[in-house]
C-alpha cells in the first residue's frame, strides 16, 4: 500500500523557469523602466523570500543599490519610489511570467513515474493569482499540469 497520496511543488525553481529568473529578471527590468536604474541579478536574488514591496526596499538598502541611488538621485529610495516600482513589477510579472514556463528537466518525466504510483500532483507559488492564472497555462502547454494549485 502507497502511503505517499500527494506531492506538493513549488514552481519557479522547482518545476518550471530553472534558476528562478522570472521573479529576479522582473526586478531588475522594474528598477530600469522606472528609474533607469540598473541592479544586477546578482543583487536582485539577495532578499529573495520577502514580500515584492520589502524585497523592493531591501535592494534600496544594498549599500551597492543605494550608492548607484544617490549618485542618481541624491538621496536614498524613498516609500513613494518603493511605491513606483512595485505599481511596475506587477504588470511586467503578469505579461512576462509566460516567457519562463518551460519545465524543468526531468519534472515531465518525474510527474509520470508519480501519476502511475497513483500520486496526485498539487502545486503552490508565492506568485500572486493573477500570474498563476497566465503561467499555469502556458507550463500546460509544455506538458505540466498539475491537479491542482494555489497561490497568495
Amino acid at each position: 500500500m502507497n502511503r505517499i497520496h500527494a506531492v506538493i511543488l513549488d514552481w519557479a525553481g522547482t518545476t518550471v523557469d530553472f534558476g528562478s529568473f522570472a521573479p529576479t529578471q522582473i526586478f531588475v527590468e522594474a528598477f530600469r523602466q522606472v528609474f533607469d536604474v540598473e541592479i544586477t541579478l546578482a543583487e536582485a536574488r539577495v532578499p529573495m523570500g520577502l514580500g515584492k514591496w520589502q524585497h523592493i526596499e531591501a535592494l534600496g538598502k544594498l549599500p551597492a543599490v543605494d550608492a548607484r541611488w544617490q549618485a542618481k538621485f541624491g538621496r536614498s529610495m524613498s516609500a513613494a519610489d518603493i511605491d513606483a516600482i512595485y505599481a511596475a513589477f506587477m504588470p511586467l510579472q503578469i505579461a512576462k511570467v509566460v516567457d519562463f514556463s518551460s519545465p524543468i528537466a526531468g519534472v515531465i518525466d518525474t510527474i509520470a513515474v508519480l501519476r502511475a504510483e497513483g500520486i496526485k500532483i498539487g502545486s503552490c507559488s508565492g506568485y500572486p493569482r493573477a500570474v498563476m492564472e497566465r503561467l499555469v497555462p502556458a507550463a500546460a502547454e509544455h506538458g505540466y499540469r498539475p491537479d491542482h494549485w494555489v497561490a497568495t
